[in-house]
């Protein structure tokens, strides 16, 4: 799921409820899935996100694609439009400016942004116990790229008292030192020239964010002043 208009401005579209530690539709899931270790990743991965654990859920997801995530909104945050929208920006991670924010170990900020998400949209208790109570995954299939590498795909369904939603989602995950991660930058593009030499320098890739909330769409930003532009 795509949190952010990078890879935080769409932040966060895969959920899954897990009922004392097991799927609530486990007879549906393929078999060959559920073989796979990389699946008990999945599950401890959507239980974490659905049960808004986000300091927990950080340390499933592979290093560099943290790393990334928060290079990402710096690069955003520095190229702010208005002045509103770097002061909103900074406040959504709980700081007060620029520096504060690059400061920030990178599962921190995973978690402050998720946090900041979360009280963004005001979700109460009663709903998120709906989306945990009635949301059903199906593993549908895994492609095994190589023994490092695998995405599995899966079927998510829940009602947040307002409608029943239904997602396809494809979770990528990587193995590093004999445990699976789950890898957010697996899905962006990857560029490489052909000739580095002449080929000019491809802009940094988008990585694909981490799961979207699943209660409700994020809100409409409301329109900023102009951020006035600095002095030479």
């Amino acid at each position: 799921m795509k949190t952010s208009a990078s890879s935080l401005t769409a932040l966060l579209r895969l959920t899954a409820c897990l009922l004392l530690g097991t799927l609530a539709a486990p007879a549906q899931d393929d078999p060959k899935v559920i073989a796979h270790p990389a699946s008990k990743v999945v599950k401890d991965y959507l239980q974490l996100v659905l049960q808004r654990e986000w300091n927990k859920s950080a340390t499933l997801v592979e290093p560099s694609s943290l790393k990334q995530l928060h290079a990402d909104f710096l690069r955003r945050l520095k190229a702010a439009p208005t002045m509103d929208d770097e002061e909103e920006m900074t406040r959504r991670v709980g700081k007060g400016s620029f520096t504060e924010v690059e400061k920030m170990a990178p599962l921190d900020f995973y978690t402050a942004y998720h946090e900041g998400i979360q009280e963004r949209w005001k979700v109460s208790p009663e709903v998120i116990k709906k989306v945990r109570d009635s949301l059903t995954v199906r593993l549908l299939s895994i492609g095994e790229e190589d023994a490092d590498h695998v995405h599995i795909l899966v079927r998510t369904k829940h009602s947040n008292d307002k409608a029943i939603i239904e997602n396809l989602e494809l979770l990528s995950l990587v193995k590093l030192d004999g445990a699976w991660k789950v890898a957010l930058n697996e899905q962006a593009p990857k560029i490489t020239p052909l000739d580095t030499a002449l080929a000019p320098a491809p802009a940094a890739a988008k990585p694909v964010p981490p799961v979207t909330d699943p209660v409700q769409p994020a809100p409409a930003k409301t329109p900023a002043k102009t951020k006035p532009a600095k002095g030479k």
